[in-house]
């Protein structure tokens, strides 16, 4: 094979491994959730509780790339990107509410509401998050939150990857 053509294959095997590369890390970079609160369907308060208390969104509707955990609340970044997340929440039974989304245990943002029962609020933001960032809702002591599975929500998804 002459000098050139042996050129022209190199650099059509690096295009096809960086393709690939490619490919595979867009696969990884999948990334959106979307749960509610409570998996019935008749109203159901939560709280007030003694102290902070991470909520638990149990009905998944979407968990592209699997990175949402019902089990714990705790939404875990698979990959460094910016993520846009929401959360919205219903006034319990006590008629307040304070909750906050919780990035590796500092505030992000909350959610604010005091107009009494069912009352609701909502927030979100873009969030760069690195791999492995933990996020969460947390609740403040004497606060409450009402769903039926789909007024109280917490969802995300990736932007973009970085």
């Amino acid at each position: 094979m002459k000098e050139r053509e042996m050129s022209l294959l190199r650099q059509l095997e690096a295009r096809l491994e960086k393709l690939e590369r490619d490919s595979e890390a867009k696969g990884r970079s999948q990334v959106a959730f979307s749960a509610s609160l409570v998996t019935v369907e008749q109203w159901t308060h939560h709280g007030p509780f003694d102290t902070p208390t991470t909520l638990k969104f149990k009905k998944v509707t979407t968990n592209v790339g699997n990175a949402y955990d019902p089990s714990t609340g705790i939404f875990t970044a698979p990959v460094k990107g910016i993520y846009y997340i929401r959360f919205t929440g219903c006034v319990g039974n006590s008629g307040d509410l304070n909750a906050a989304l919780m990035k590796n245990n500092e505030n992000m943002f909350a959610i604010y509401d005091t107009r009494g029962t069912h009352g609701s609020g909502s927030n979100g933001m873009p969030l760069i998050l690195e791999e492995g960032d933990q996020l969460s809702i947390t609740m403040w002591p004497g606060n409450t939150i009402f769903d039926q599975t789909r007024l109280s929500t917490f969802s995300g998804f990736l932007l973009n990857s970085m």
